[in-house]
Order: structure tokens, then C-alpha cells, then sequence
């Protein structure tokens, strides 16, 4: 999953399944999305009897699991306002089941999003950690979830959209056929705003898709959040995707202040940065002091500490190959390093010889290096 994240363009794994089965994501999206929750009328009336001094009963079981945002069904292009009557419940015994009483009872075809489905099982949310490990290792704390599609629409029911808030999404395709189209969003201009997020689905399309990806279950597509995007579906389906939004939950000064006190080990005075020439891949360093290096990514940003002191890597585009030079440095054995030995195994097309260079001269005049 990483080398296709890394990429940063809609892809596909074919057959990597099974990652997961229908059956368990059913019970997931019942376990986290009871009917009997579906609804604020019960906040309200425990709202009420307390604003007049009364204890109501308590209408919520503190153990039972808190998605964090209510499953949405879709009909006609138009959102239920009350999704509950429709929800699956312990009465339906398998997916298909659900699916047919839900489009019976709503008098046609619809599309339920139910996020939030890790809260259902620490199995849930277990799986869901070691999937995205690999890409969180990378972007560093970031928010991430279930968010199953289901039902039996043929077109996503809030149109081709877009969702800048995500670094990216991995969905896994478990029932029917669908396909996917894309379009590269940082090229669309205002023109397109007439066609795109068209939830009735009357208008044509703008453009042609740059991308179509033809899906069936087992596969794994993914998009990054820069992309224009929906899905076309045939006949029942069920897919679930595991979405990575972009920004952090941490806050920028405690990630800072987190990174210096472990370059420091605590906090002390410090002395001024060095002075010194530039260092070039014939010459040889070596680290000074026991206390690390150390990084996390922050947002969009690469925020790297030495010694009490930090700063944010300049490119974007070579983060990764930052990220592995700083492993490098952080593994070496604390012996004289030659910078040529540094520059064969860690300069790419991203990361050049002469700014690993600059790098560990920078390095250098904070401290870290001698």
C-alpha cells in the first residue's frame, strides 16, 4: 500500500484480498450503528428533563461504540433525513437480506454511508492499524477510519466530489462490480463547479475522466485527496474504504515541544549554533553527545529536531528520502561516518549528493555532528 501511496495517483491492487469479509463488515456497521441510536430524539428529551431539574433515565450505554458521526442513506440523490427505520438490525441475518428490505421499504434504489466502523471491535480498528501503519509511519499522526459504502445505487449519491480534507483513501471493493472515475483536481477551474457534487445526477459531465477503473471485489483502489472522484455500481455492493485525513490531531506547538524535549532529554540551556564551512562527500563526521535526532510529521510538513532546536525540510517531493537519511543517521553506531558512504546509500532522484551535504552541514553547526 505504500509504494501506491507514495505514487500519489488513483491506482489499483488487483486480488489482494480477502482483507476482509462481507459478513464481518455487516456486523461491524451493526455493532456501530444501531438503529435504536440513529436519531437525537432521546438526547432530547434527556436535555429536557435535566434543564428542569429532573434525572432521566439514561437513554445511552456508556460502553456501547461511538462512531463519531451517524450512518447517512441516500435516496434519489437526496439525504433521509432520519436514516434509523432503515438501518440493519439483528433481525437481518445476512447483507443481502438488509439489502432487500431497505430498498423495499425506501421504494427504490439507495446508498448508505456508515463511518466510523473501528469503533465496532478492537479486531476493527486492530485490522485497520496494521493496514495503515506503513502510509502513518510516513505522514505521522493522522485521523483515520472505516467508512463503508453500501446499497444498491448506481452512482454515488452526492455526485463526483471532492474531499480536500483527506491525504487519501484506500477502499476495498468486497460486493459487486464498480467502476471509478477521476479527474487530477488541482486542473479543474470554476467552470467545472456546474457539473461537480451534481447530487441529481442530471447534468453531464464537464470533461471526460483522465482515469477509469474498472473494480471488482478483492481489488483495492486507491485515490489521494487531490482527485475528483465517484463511483458507478452495478447491483448490490459493499465497499470499504479506509480513509487518512490530512491534517493532524496534534497541535503544531506540542509536536515541537514533544521533539525538543526528546532531543534534549528534557531542557537545558543552548549554546549558539557553529559556525563552520560546508561539508562536502569527501569529508568523514561524527555524532557528538548521546541525545538523538529525532522527526515527526506534522500536517504537511516534516518537522526535524537536533539538539533542542528545530526546523521544518524544505521540499515536500524528497520528504521520504529525508525521513530515510535521518534512520540512517540514527542507526549509525556513533563510529567516524564517511558522507560518501551516506550519500550511496540515501541520495535518489529526490534527495541529490550536494543536499545531503548541505544537510549534514546544517546538522553539523547544531550540534549533532563534528
Amino acid at each position: 500500500m505504500l509504494p501506491v501511496f507514495d505514487e500519489g495517483v488513483p491506482a489499483v491492487l488487483r486480488g489482494v484480498g480477502p482483507l476482509f469479509e462481507t459478513a464481518e463488515v455487516f456486523e461491524w456497521i451493526k455493532q456501530a450503528h444501531p438503529a435504536v441510536r440513529a436519531n437525537t430524539a432521546h438526547d432530547k428529551i434527556v436535555a429536557l428533563k435535566r434543564s428542569w431539574g429532573l434525572s432521566p433515565d439514561d437513554f445511552h450505554d456508556p460502553e456501547a461504540p461511538q462512531p463519531g458521526r451517524a450512518a447517512e442513506i441516500y435516496r434519489d440523490g437526496g439525504m433521509v433525513l432520519d436514516a434509523s427505520p432503515f438501518l440493519p438490525t439483528p433481525d437481518h441475518d445476512t447483507f443481502g437480506d438488509w439489502i432487500t428490505d431497505a430498498r423495499t421499504r425506501l421504494g427504490g434504489e439507495f446508498c448508505m454511508q456508515a463511518p466510523g466502523l473501528e469503533c465496532a471491535s478492537w479486531d476493527a480498528l486492530g485490522r485497520l492499524q496494521a493496514l495503515l501503519h506503513p502510509v502513518l509511519r510516513q505522514t505521522g499522526p493522522r485521523t483515520y477510519r472505516y467508512n463503508a459504502f453500501v446499497g444498491d445505487y448506481r452512482r454515488t449519491p452526492f455526485g463526483f466530489h471532492l474531499d480536500p480534507h483527506q491525504e487519501g483513501v484506500f477502499q476495498y471493493v468486497l460486493e459487486g462490480r464498480r467502476r471509478g472515475l477521476f479527474w487530477e483536481g488541482l486542473t479543474l477551474s470554476h467552470e467545472d463547479a456546474g457539473w461537480v457534487e451534481d447530487t441529481n445526477g442530471i447534468t453531464s459531465l464537464g470533461r471526460e475522466p483522465e482515469l477509469v477503473l474498472e473494480l471488482e471485489p478483492g481489488d483495492l483502489v486507491f485515490w489521494p485527496g487531490t482527485h475528483l472522484h465517484g463511483f458507478e455500481a452495478e447491483g448490490p455492493s459493499m465497499g470499504l474504504s479506509m480513509v487518512i485525513d490530512r491534517i493532524s490531531p496534534r497541535r503544531r506547538e506540542d509536536v515541537v515541544a514533544g521533539l525538543v524535549s526528546s532531543t534534549l532529554g528534557g531542557a537545558a540551556a543552548l549554546p549558539p549554533a557553529i559556525s563552520r564551512a560546508p561539508l562536502t562527500v569527501d569529508d568523514v563526521v561524527e555524532r557528538r553527545g548521546p541525545f538523538s535526532l529525532a522527526y515527526e510529521r506534522c500536517d504537511d510538513a516534516l518537522i526535524i529536531a537536533v539538539r533542542g532546536r528545530t526546523f521544518d525540510w524544505p521540499e515536500p517531493a524528497s520528504i521520504p528520502a529525508a525521513m530515510r537519511l535521518l534512520d540512517v543517521l540514527e542507526r549509525h553506531d556513533g563510529g567516524p561516518l564517511p558522507l560518501r558512504t551516506l550519500v550511496d546509500r540515501c541520495a535518489d532522484s529526490t534527495l541529490a549528493s550536494e543536499e545531503i551535504c548541505e544537510v549534514m552541514t546544517m546538522l553539523a553547526e547544531l550540534g549533532y555532528l563534528r
